[in-house]
């Protein structure tokens, strides 16, 4: 169910007429229009219902925005000694580097009753590194897991914040990974106990684990990924890194203050966590684009997160993963899966669902699996469990749909008798379709059980007229982005074919 990402997928070409695409593109910049002001002109009556003056309810911003006003002096100082030490230390030495500045960072940040779970996860992984066996990589994985789900009802007894606790909980949930990753490529490497010893070694796992950049935000960021600095980069020299370095930094300020001002304008978090509040827009049509700006919202906040440790990895000298892509340029689900967040798909695909297909079990089976091991890494909730079967069973029929869509009897009776334009029509008609139900899955993630189900009540269930206005609506996103996925794909190839 899974398949290895490509740098974009090479699309069809498209056969619409200039007018038709007009159309396309304008039924979705006005629905645009259309939602943001809908969801305007609720704000004066959503602020005196909350009583705060910005959607109180986007968790995750406000935590990172904490986060970082605590612990910004960190990322400066861990920009300035790599930026010293890369003249005088090699790439391999790098490790006690990172090290230095993450170690302190951590202790820091959080309490030494917390600490003590981050060295124990640690000491773990780097002893089960040394058995050179995958089953006792994955034992320690599973037991960690459910160590980490058990912490999450109980570690109220000796937290002090909230915030705090859901500090320790992404660094370890990160930090599991990042932990899995090295003790995968040590026993793939079949490395030695002296190896294993070796100073440097130890330096680069506690560099590569506890990374500062990534430590507490992500992207998770594979060991492969971090020893291979700068073996395909071509040199830019000091002040051209430097120079992109601070582009990427005011790209992602950039989007920083936009995301804050829409908190300020825009409740839909607030809207997905009190669902009564929905009934406030009076048009069932209207109510669609709270789930979209939602989604909207969740891209904007992971874009700034995932890109201040991308931004920080690539001056580093890495090749970190993508950062996500909008949900707007998102028409087939599984692209939300390679897409958005790159780094936990590697990770899924490397470790996870590749190695059982190539142990013989079926794509079904493996593919049962690795969303089982995201609904454990996510938290053992209801939501998440929501989300992932969901997200599961519409992958599941994505994939059956495009196979039969790959037969000859479909090419025979469809894009022979009717043509390419009327199948590529048929084809965005249907697959429009299952996205819709896919997106409400992140309705139940993102925002609250309630939500999810009174969204989907609302599309299913107040009226023909309201779904079929929704059914062209999404028609003419899945248009819409078909046609810039196919751009974007030129201008990579182009990219290529200049650096070639």
């Amino acid at each position: 169910m899974y398949a290895r990402p490509k740098e974009m997928d090479q699309l069809p070409r498209f056969h619409f007429y200039r007018r038709e695409l007009c159309l396309y593109f304008g039924v979705y910049f006005a629905y645009l229009i259309y939602g943001l002001w809908t969801l305007f002109e609720l704000r004066e009556v959503l602020q005196e219902h909350s009583g705060y003056t910005r959607d109180p309810y986007n968790y995750e911003l406000d935590i990172f925005n904490e986060y970082l006003r605590f612990n910004w002096h960190w990322y400066i100082l861990h920009a300035v000694i790599t930026t010293t030490s890369r003249s005088f230390l090699s790439e391999n030495k790098m490790g006690i580097v990172f090290a230095c500045v993450s170690i302190p960072s951590l202790l820091s940040i959080l309490p030494l009753n917390m600490i003590v779970f981050v060295m124990a996860m640690l000491i773990t992984f780097y002893s089960v590194s040394y058995s050179g066996n995958r089953k006792m990589v994955w034992f320690a994985t599973a037991l960690w897991v459910a160590i980490l789900n058990i912490l999450a009802f109980y570690i109220a007894n000796f937290r002090d914040e909230e915030s705090i606790f859901y500090t320790l909980s992404v660094i370890l949930f990160w930090t599991l990974l990042r932990c899995c990753s090295f003790a995968h490529f040590c026993v793939d490497s079949q490395f030695k106990t002296e190896e294993l010893l070796n100073v440097t070694t130890f330096t680069q796992f506690l560099g590569y684990t506890l990374y500062f950049p990534t430590l507490a935000n992500g992207p998770f960021l594979d060991y492969k990924r971090f020893i291979g600095m700068s073996s395909e980069m071509k040199p830019q020299g000091l002040s051209g890194q430097l120079k992109t370095f601070v582009w990427e930094l005011v790209r992602i300020f950039f989007w920083w203050l936009i995301l804050d001002l829409g908190m300020r304008y825009l409740f839909v978090h607030y809207i997905a966590m009190v669902p009564e509040t929905a009934k406030l827009v009076k048009s069932p049509f209207g109510r669609h684009a709270i789930g979209y700006f939602l989604g909207q919202f969740f891209f904007m906040t992971y874009l700034v997160k995932y890109g201040l440790g991308i931004a920080f990895a690539r001056y580093d000298g890495m090749q970190p993963p993508s950062k996500p892509q909008c949900i707007g340029h998102v028409h087939y689900y599984s692209n939300m899966w390679k897409r958005f967040d790159q780094g936990l798909y590697e990770f899924l695909f490397d470790y996870i669902y590749h190695p059982l297909v190539m142990a013989d079990y079926s794509k079904f089976v493996s593919t049962v699996l690795t969303f089982a091991f995201v609904f454990m890494w996510h938290g053992c909730q209801t939501d998440i469990l929501i989300w992932t079967v969901m997200n599961f069973w519409c992958l599941i029929a994505e994939k059956i749909l495009k196979y039969a869509m790959r037969s000859q009897f479909y090419k025979r009776m469809i894009e022979e008798k009717l043509g390419h334009q009327i199948s590529q029509r048929f084809h965005a008609l249907v697959f429009s379709q299952l996205f819709i139900v896919a997106a409400f899955s992140n309705v139940f993630f993102i925002g609250s059980p309630k939500m999810g189900v009174y969204l989907m009540m609302n599309a299913y269930g107040t009226g023909f007229g309201n779904y079929l206005a929704l059914s062209f609506c999404c028609y003419c996103f899945f248009q819409c982005s078909e046609l810039i996925s196919m751009e974007l794909w030129k201008i990579n190839e182009k990219r290529k074919t200049k650096t070639s």
